[in-house]
């Protein structure tokens, strides 16, 4: 099913995107999808009300709230996708208005925490003044206790989302019980050099124009990567999502015959 609606998050927020396609009306499936290609969501609207939402093991109104945070990667709306499905029963006026909420408060936390690899220690303070911890800011807090931990680590050693692993952190620094450290250093890998994606743009040049460019750099951006910095381990994905924007089938199984060869070659 072709999509009327399409585009980089990087540039437009998610709570915006739904805005507009509320006040439409409209039925279809507004699909996301996170820069590294691994992490995707689908939210479902009848009538422009908001019906279903699935992001990785969630439903619901869990994972519509998870998806409204996205800030990068790639979107699409389906018109006239539909589903058996109803997760959400909440009115979307008041979903989306508590959504708004949700992204605001979530901008203080992103301002604080702005990478989760950023690593956690205790400050062995007691809680500021009226700040009353609840169970799980303990159960973080005493995950602290002897080591530091980012926001990813916790997740795994709790079992918990890491959204919800910032928020508490954020009211555990609020607190004044809990402090940042350094952030976890990623394993340096391997990056593709400029001359790859200079024969990728002539390339696609050939089969769709001068947009060639705009395109590759808004996907590899899409990615949260830059020229200078793509990995290697992710150029499959990303031949995949300029594929994507070749709306030409016989142009498109041109351009990843002629990736493929490149893609053995590096």
């Amino acid at each position: 099913m072709s999509s009327v609606l399409t585009g980089n998050l990087a540039y437009v927020e998610v709570i915006d995107i739904l805005k507009l396609l509320a006040s439409g009306d409209k039925d279809g499936k507004l699909l996301l999808q996170k820069e590294d290609a691994r992490e995707n969501g689908e939210i479902y609207l009848a009538g422009g009300r908001v019906v279903h939402a699935v992001c990785d093991n969630y439903l619901g109104e869990t994972a519509f709230r998870d998806l409204v945070l996205w800030q990068s990667g790639k979107f699409a709306f389906e018109p006239g996708s539909t589903t058996t499905q109803k997760t959400i029963e909440k009115d979307t006026s008041q979903l989306l208005s508590e959504s708004t909420a949700l992204f605001q408060s979530w901008q203080k936390i992103h301002h604080l925490i702005p990478s989760f690899r950023i690593k956690f220690k205790q400050t062995g303070q007691e809680p500021h003044g009226s700040i009353k911890l609840k169970g799980n800011d303990w159960e973080i807090l005493n995950a602290l206790s002897d080591a530091e931990l980012s926001v990813t680590e916790l997740s795994q050693k709790m079992n918990m989302r890491e959204m919800d692993i910032a928020a508490i952190l954020y009211t555990l620094v609020e607190a004044g019980v809990v402090e940042s450290g350094a952030e976890t250093k990623p394993v340096r890998k391997e990056v593709v050099d400029e001359k790859f994606f200079k024969t990728v743009e002539n390339e696609l040049i050939q089969l769709i124009g001068p947009v060639a460019s705009i395109i590759v750099d808004d996907v590899i951006e899409g990615f949260g990567e830059s020229r200078s910095t793509f990995p290697k381990d992710k150029v499959a994905a990303l031949v995949e999502g300029i594929s994507n924007e070749i709306y030409d089938p016989a142009k498109q199984v041109s351009f990843q015959k002629f990736m493929f060869k490149q893609i053995k070659s590096l």
